[in-house]
């Protein structure tokens, strides 16, 4: 299965806004005739409790798979802010990297509906075999300033060999 990955901080205003698009590709992802994609929420901050999470969900209607990051993934990674997403193939390769879509273009910036839906086309290129085209963009969010360190020997009991292109 494919997995798109989206780290997340509950206070950020921005992931708040994104959740609307994030709602909206997960809904047509699960509602295909054979579903290929899933979508995960990491919370790198340590700090943020699994109630805090409840609620994040339940205030903005998230009904996909939403978890504390305590194996380090947004560090391993190098994703850097909230909210980032990462594409990952069946295999863990790491396919994409970046935005969800150009809806902020600066910090405290955003346009009134997105003109480039950049997770939407690497899910899509990825599906249909295609070379993924940009690969990584530059998310606009909450800096990442605290989180948990990589833990290389938990991440392979979800991955035999980890994480590929790293």
């Amino acid at each position: 299965m494919w997995q798109v990955w989206v780290f997340l901080a509950p206070l950020c205003p921005i992931c708040q806004d994104y959740t609307y698009y994030l709602n909206a590709l997960h809904d047509e992802w699960v509602k295909s005739p054979h579903p290929q994609v899933e979508l995960v929420g990491w919370f790198p901050n340590p700090n943020v409790t699994d109630e805090a999470i409840a609620e994040f969900a339940n205030r903005y209607a998230v009904e996909w798979d939403l978890a504390r990051d305590t194996i380090g993934w947004s560090d391993a990674l190098g994703v850097r802010f909230t909210p980032e997403a990462v594409l990952l193939s069946p295999e863990g390769a790491v396919l994409y990297r970046g935005r969800v879509n150009d809806l902020y273009y600066a910090l405290g910036k955003h346009r009134s509906s997105p003109k480039s839906s950049d997770l939407a086309l690497a899910v899509q290129q990825a599906l249909l075999g295609q070379a993924i085209v940009p690969a990584e963009t530059d998310a606009i969010g909450c800096p990442i300033q605290n989180r948990f360190p990589f833990q290389d020997s938990l991440s392979r009991c979800v991955y035999r060999d980890g994480i590929r292109g790293l």
